[in-house]
């Protein structure tokens, strides 16, 4: 006779039994309740109690809930179970954020539907990541075809199916003992050397910052707290605390206000004597600049690099403390792109990576499941394992065959996490799910040296292109196309179909051995069979990636106005032509963002880098730079005198806006020179800021430097008339009687 299916007190009955043995061991259990709707919520609410939180849709009456868009919001918190609803869509960013929040001897509740048929079921989730006019209806399975089979073969979960006997509870893996601490307020070796370092930084020198590492659940946000509360009973001075939101540092001041001799006088703000631990934006810090004897960033990768830049220029001893994994964007990706920055910024660079779990045990299982199903601990392969011959097959593959083949997928996906400044579990899911687009990759000896993730943009019909044009409309996905129509005010741009590269990433002991370029006349050449109008690429604009999209026939079209949140950086569109209208439109709107960028200097580009805007000046080598012969006297007389530069604006900046992107010049003036010129008199910067900017002392030694530049320009620009008759000028640059 069958066994009978279980019911919902046949679970309460169970878990009852076997969570003393797992609180014993300090480990978390998945859960996963698979079956019909309305099967599955009854089981879940007859595990509900006060120490529950509801992430995703439909929670009972009274229960803590948060939203998958708000699960963010629980960042730092913790509770003994957490139900997490995918019932009717998975957001992975909220699964990442969920895994985290079970205290050790808890347990997650996963809420899905039958694991068999669940892959091949339409997600509304997917509607954000569904390119205009496809519907979400339109995308992939294959990212919950592989999480469920993780799910399957995750050995301590237990998986609970309507229409099924009730299977026996996993016992909980053994839990080694944790090593002793000679201090009493941390729990593990690991957090008692974080507080250590985060002092000798408090009573170092300046600019000899600290970046402190960790996975979830390792007592990072304790170690801040307990430092920064021993800094304030030193009486070295104030300490400030900032990350890209307040309640994910509540742990932090939790914390250090349950320290010895720490007093709460101002809500919110633990003090001793007259030293207290605040925390402010980092937005505030960076135009206010309160004084602190230290500074700590938490959760320092989900900022942009240039504001954690310029939050290290304005303090002097600063802490970058963040998470490996996850819900905020790699800590890795940070960690790789930020150091080398700070490396040139520092005298010495502290580092330290917190390994020993605080929360739960080490090996926990959830831990374990959920790194697994969202690739956070993802690598490349190994340096040494890298067949660096230019051998490499490049391919465009299946999300078939990647979820297929696990260490393929984790060196792929490891490779975009190290390379880009953040990376979600929500691109793993766009990677494998979103109709539209493609993974590229390049592998030689087994291994994935290479790989690159496409998109195909535009085509929008004339009526659509128009709404883009005028701003009535936007519609998800085309991100190029409408970036040129809406933003760059070219409305041929909506109609083009073009092939747009949104990642690429080289192993590192693969680079500077042309793999990159390789991979990118791979997708071009794809691109040109399939009949699309221009291959593109819109991302955060530094000089080395500049040269490199120059380098493969790419040209600059338009600037972003604003800064990008991710990486701090304005975000540059470039494009090549394919076909013979791809080309027009190309070389068309690139003369016309030639024509534009000096006037835009002056306006919404005034605070952007000026080294950067000289960088993209180009122009023609037949394109007349002369002015009228009254600018070209007064120009003269700037370079080879005194006359005044500012009485000479007018000329100058019609002259510098042509002249600066000369190949000429390009090529036999100094970029920090030809930077100088833009920041000077094309954005107009104020004397403080260039004075800052370029090390110089003051109006006299700025307008020196710009003479002896601008002296450099007319001779690579006319070189035959580098010798001036300075008879026809008095010493002062007046005209001689």
């Amino acid at each position: 006779m069958p066994a009978a299916s279980c019911q919902p007190v046949d679970l309460v009955a169970a878990l009852g039994t076997a969570m003393p043995e797992w609180r014993s061991a300090n480990h978390r259990l998945p859960v996963v309740i698979s079956g019909s709707p309305d099967w599955v919520r009854a089981c879940a609410r007859s595990l509900l109690d006060d120490d529950s939180l509801w992430i995703g849709p439909d929670p009972p009456p009274g229960v803590n809930a948060l939203s998958f868009r708000r699960a963010r919001e629980s960042l730092g918190g913790e509770c003994g179970q957490v139900v997490f609803n995918a019932l009717d869509g998975l957001d992975p960013d909220a699964l990442g954020a969920a895994g985290g929040l079970p205290r050790g001897g808890g347990r997650m509740l996963w809420l899905t539907p039958p694991l068999a048929d669940w892959p091949h079921r339409p997600d509304p989730e997917l509607a954000r990541l569904t390119p205009w006019p496809l519907s979400y209806r339109d995308a992939g399975g294959a990212f919950v075809q592989r999480l469920t089979s993780c799910l399957r073969a995750e050995p301590r979960a237990w998986l609970v199916a309507e229409g099924r006997p009730l299977p026996a509870v996993p016992s909980p893996p053994d839990s080694p003992a944790l090593l002793p601490t000679d201090d009493e307020s941390c729990r593990t070796p690991d957090q008692c050397e974080a507080v250590e370092q985060i002092l000798a930084v408090a009573r170092s020198r300046p600019r000899r910052p600290l970046v402190l590492r960790s996975h979830r659940g390792r007592g990072k946000s304790s170690a801040l707290g307990i430092a920064a509360a021993r800094v304030l009973a030193s009486g070295l001075g104030d300490v400030l605390v900032t990350a890209p939101r307040r309640v994910a540092v509540e742990p932090v001041f939790e914390q250090a206000a349950r320290q010895a001799g720490i007093e709460t006088c101002h809500p919110g703000q633990p003090s001793c004597g007259a030293h207290r631990l605040r925390f402010l934006p980092p937005d505030v810090l960076i135009d206010q600049q309160p004084p602190a004897r230290l500074l700590l960033i938490d959760e320092a990768a989900a900022l942009p690099a240039g504001m954690l830049e310029a939050l290290f220029r304005r303090y002097p001893r600063v802490v970058f403390s963040t998470t490996e994994h996850g819900y905020e964007g790699t800590g890795r990706g940070f960690a790789i792109r930020f150091a080398a920055l700070l490396d040139r910024l520092a005298v010495s660079v502290r580092r330290l990576t917190l390994t020993t779990p605080v929360r739960w045990a080490p090996g926990d299982p959830l831990e374990a499941l959920v790194d697994r199903v969202l690739l956070l601990d993802a690598d490349p392969a190994p340096d040494e394992a890298v067949d660096t011959t230019p051998t490499a097959d490049i391919r465009a593959v299946r999300p078939a065959d990647l979820i297929a083949d696990e260490s393929r997928l984790a060196e792929l996906f490891g490779l975009l996490v190290t390379a880009h400044y953040r990376t979600t579990p929500r691109d793993l899911r766009q990677m494998l799910d979103a109709p539209g687009g493609t993974v590229w990759e390049a592998r030689s000896g087994g291994h994935v040296l290479a790989t690159a993730w496409t998109q195909d943009e535009g085509g929008l019909p004339p009526e659509l292109g128009e709404a883009v044009f005028a701003g009535e409309r936007r519609v998800r996905g085309h991100l190029l196309p409408q970036t040129m129509a809406t933003h760059a005010g070219e409305p041929r741009w909506a109609g083009l179909r073009g092939r747009r590269i949104q990642r690429i990433a080289v192993h590192p002991a693969a680079r500077r051995d042309g793999l990159g370029s390789r991979v990118v006349r791979s997708i071009a050449g794809q691109a040109a069979a399939d009949g699309l109008d221009f291959l593109g690429v819109s991302f955060g604009v530094e000089t080395e990636l500049l040269a490199f999209w120059r380098a493969q026939g790419l040209t600059p079209l338009h600037l972003g106005q604003h800064r990008d949140h991710a990486s701090g950086r304005q975000s540059l569109v470039m494009a090549r032509g394919l076909t013979p209208r791809g080309l027009l439109a190309v070389d068309h709107s690139a003369c016309r963002f030639q024509a534009r960028l000096p006037v835009l200097a002056a306006g919404p580009l005034r605070t952007a880098d000026p080294c950067l805007l000289a960088s993209l000046l180009e122009t023609s080598a037949d394109m007349p730079v002369a002015p009228p012969p009254a600018d070209w006297t007064q120009i003269e007389a700037c370079a080879w005198h005194h006359h005044p530069l500012d009485a000479a604006l007018p000329a100058l900046r019609a002259f510098l806006g042509i002249a600066l992107g000369h190949p000429a010049v390009r090529s036999g003036v100094d970029g920090q020179r030809r930077a100088l010129l833009v920041a000077r008199f094309l954005q107009l910067r104020e004397t403080a800021d260039l004075a800052a900017a370029f090390g110089l002392d003051g109006q006299q030694a700025i307008d020196r430097q710009c003479r002896g530049a601008l002296r450099e320009v007319l001779a690579a620009v006319e070189p035959g008339d580098a010798d001036h008759d300075e008879a026809d000028f008095g010493n002062d640059g007046r005209p001689a009687d």
